[in-house]
C-alpha cells in the first residue's frame, strides 16, 4: 500500500468544498479543507525529506490543536509511530519510558524544549508543585518544534521548515506494511516496567473505521473534542471540528463554547460530564439545544448520574455510553434510555461495536479480539486477544461487568467485587458517586471494606451519613451482607489521569489514616 489513506480522505473533502472551514480553534485560528490538505501534503514531502523513514519513532509534546493534528497525520502517513508523552511524569518516569521506545525524533511545542532544556526553569516547576523531565535522555533525536526558537533549550527545527521544503503537488511514493506501528500509548507510568500500547497502521485504520459507525456525524456538523480518533472520521465525514485550547476542563467554558459554535457532537469524560451536569442543574438550564449526540466514557457512567442528565436533555439530545481502553476503542456501547432500564447485577456497557469479538473466561475475566485490537505492548510479545482484567459477564449480547480482578476484596471466604455494589449505592438519594476499596488489618488477619461517599452538592453530608447504614441494609439500595462496609467515609473521591477515574489507591491511603486514627 502506498498510505493509511488518512490524506486520500482528506483531499476528497477539500475537493467538494475547498473553502469550507475543517478545525477550528476556541481560540480564534482555523483552516480550511483545502489549507489542510495541502498543509498535510507538504508536512508529509518535508518530513521524508528532512530523512524521516519508516518506522522511525516520533516523541509528540504537541497539545491538541490544529498544527497537533496535521503533524500527527503528515507523521503517520510519513510511515513515522507516533509516541504521545506526558511531560508531567518526571525525570525517572520519562527516562524509562524513553529507554523502551527509543525515539529518533522530538516534535514539541518550543516553550516546552525551552522549559525543559533549562535546569533553573525546572527548579522553579518543581518549587511550584509540578514536574518538568530533563531531556537529556532524547539528546540523540532530531527535534522539531511548533512555535518560535528560544535562547536556552535545545536547537530545533520549525515545522515550517519542512512544509516549505516539501512539495505539496507532489506524494512521494512509500510502500508501507498495515503491521507497522504507527501509535505508541503509555498506559502506566511506572520507573521499573513502563508499558506502553503498540497500535499498527492497520488497527489504527479499523479504529477510525469503527468509530465513524458509533459517531453518527456528516457533512455541516460540528464536533468538539480534543481526540484524535473522534477528529479524524468527522473531518473524513466533512463535518467542522472545534478543538478547545484550554488545559484545565471547565464546564463553564465547555458549555459556552458547545453553544457558541452550535456544536452538534461531543465527547465527555465521565467525570467531566458530571461537572457539567452539576453545573446545569445549579443554573437552572438545560443541555445546549443543537447538541445532538453526545458520547459519554472513559470511566465508569453510573445510572444514579445518567439519571440526572435525562432531565436536562433536549429532545433531540441522544446520548450513549462508550466502554473501551487504549488497548481497543471502542469495545461496546448503550444508550443512555437502555442502561437506565437495565435492573440487573453489575455495570452493564452494551452490546460489542462491529467487529469485537468478546468472550468470559474460566476465570470470569473478559476477552477481545477484533480488527481494531493493539498489536501488543513495546518489547513483549504481540497479541491476538486481550485480556482485559475486567471481570464480566454476558447477558445475552451484552456485557456486564462486575469489577476489577485487582480491585476484588477478599473478607474471610467471601469474595466481594466492589462493582457489583458501588452501582446500587449510588442510586441512593444524595449520593453523587462512590468507591468502595479493601484494607489490610495485621490484627484481623483479613480485610475491611471500606465505603467512600461523595454527596451531591445539595445533599447535606451529617443528614447522608445517618441514613446509609440503613439504607445498605434494607430497601432497594440493600447490598449484600457479606459487603457491608466496617467503615463509611465521606469524601470528595479523588481522580486521576485525564479520565478522570476515582483513584481508589488515594481513596484506600486515606481509610488507612482513618482506620489508624479511630484505632488510637
Amino acid at each position: 500500500m502506498t498510505s493509511l489513506g488518512l490524506i486520500d480522505r482528506i483531499d476528497a473533502r477539500a475537493k467538494e468544498r475547498p473553502a469550507a472551514p475543517a478545525m477550528i480553534e476556541t481560540a480564534g485560528r482555523s483552516m480550511t479543507r483545502a489549507a489542510l490538505a495541502e498543509r498535510v501534503r507538504a508536512l508529509r514531502s518535508g518530513l521524508l525529506r528532512a530523512g524521516l523513514e519508516p518506522g522511525d519513532r516520533v516523541l509528540f509534546a504537541v497539545r491538541p490543536s490544529i498544527d497537533a493534528i496535521t503533524l500527527i497525520v503528515a507523521i503517520v502517513e510519513a510511515g513515522g509511530v507516533v509516541v504521545p508523552v506526558s511531560v508531567g511524569s518526571g525525570d525517572a518516569v520519562f527516562e524509562s519510558q524513553m529507554r523502551l521506545v527509543k525515539p529518533r525524533w522530538v516534535v514539541a511545542e518550543s516553550l516546552l524544549l525551552a522549559a525543559a532544556g533549562s535546569a533553573f526553569i525546572r527548579r522553579i516547576v518543581r518549587w511550584r508543585g509540578g514536574t518538568l523531565p530533563s531531556l537529556d535522555s532524547v539528546r540523540d533525536a532530531t527535534f522539531l518544534r511548533v512555535g518560535r526558537q528560544y535562547p536556552w533549550g535545545p536547537r530545533a527545527i520549525s515545522i515550517d521548515t519542512p512544509v516549505a521544503n516539501g512539495r505539496p503537488d507532489t506524494f512521494l511514493d512509500l510502500r508501507v506494511s498495515n503491521d507497522l506501528p504507527a501509535l505508541i500509548v503509555f498506559t502506566s507510568g511506572t520507573t521499573a516496567d513502563p508499558k506502553a500500547v503498540v497500535h499498527t497502521r492497520g488497527s489504527l485504520g479499523a479504529t477510525l473505521d469503527v468509530v465513524a459507525t458509533q459517531l453518527a456525524i456528516g457533512d455541516e456538523d460540528v464536533l468538539y473534542s480534543r481526540d484524535l480518533h473522534l477528529i479524524l472520521p468527522a473531518l473524513f465525514a466533512g463535518a467542522r471540528v472545534v478543538i478547545p485550547r484550554f488545559s484545565k476542563f471547565s464546564p463553564r467554558r465547555t458549555l459556552r463554547d458547545l453553544e457558541r459554535f452550535g456544536v452538534t457532537h461531543t465527547f465527555m469524560v465521565t467525570g467531566d460530564c458530571q461537572a457539567v451536569v452539576d453545573h446545569l442543574a445549579a443554573e437552572h438550564r438545560t443541555v445546549p439545544v443543537a447538541l445532538r449526540q453526545l458520547l459519554v466514557g472513559a470511566a465508569p457512567v453510573r445510572t444514579g448520574f445518567l439519571a440526572r442528565l435525562e432531565t436536562l436533555l433536549g429532545p433531540d439530545t441522544e446520548v450513549s455510553c462508550v466502554y473501551g481502553m487504549t488497548e481497543m476503542l471502542p469495545v461496546a456501547s448503550i444508550s443512555l434510555t437502555e442502561k437506565l432500564a437495565y435492573e440487573g447485577e453489575g455495570d452493564i456497557v452494551g452490546r460489542p461495536v462491529p467487529g469485537v469479538r468478546a468472550r468470559i473466561a474460566e476465570t470470569g475475566e473478559l476477552m477481545l479480539s477484533g480488527p481494531h485490537l493493539f498489536a501488543g505492548y513495546v518489547g513483549r510479545a504481540p497479541v491476538t486477544e486481550h485480556a482485559t482484567g475486567d471481570l464480566a459477564r454476558l447477558d445475552g449480547d451484552r456485557i456486564v461487568l462486575l469489577g476489577r480482578a485487582k480491585d476484588m476484596i477478599i473478607r474471610r471466604e467471601h469474595n466481594i467485587y466492589p462493582e457489583l455494589h458501588e452501582p446500587v449505592i449510588e442510586r441512593i438519594q444524595g449520593v453523587r458517586r462512590c468507591a468502595m476499596v479493601g484494607v489490610y488489618d495485621e490484627s484481623l488477619a483479613d480485610e475491611r471494606v471500606i465505603l467512600a461517599v461523595e454527596a451531591e452538592p445539595t445533599a447535606a453530608g451529617d443528614e447522608l451519613m445517618a441514613r446509609l447504614p440503613a439504607a445498605l441494609r434494607e430497601g432497594p439500595s440493600r447490598i449484600d451482607a457479606a459487603a457491608q462496609p466496617d467503615l463509611i467515609m465521606l469524601l470528595d473521591l479523588p481522580v486521576s489521569g485525564r479520565s478522570r477515574k476515582v483513584d481508589k489507591e488515594a481513596v484506600r491511603s486515606v481509610a488507612r489514616q482513618r482506620l489508624r486514627c479511630a484505632s488510637r
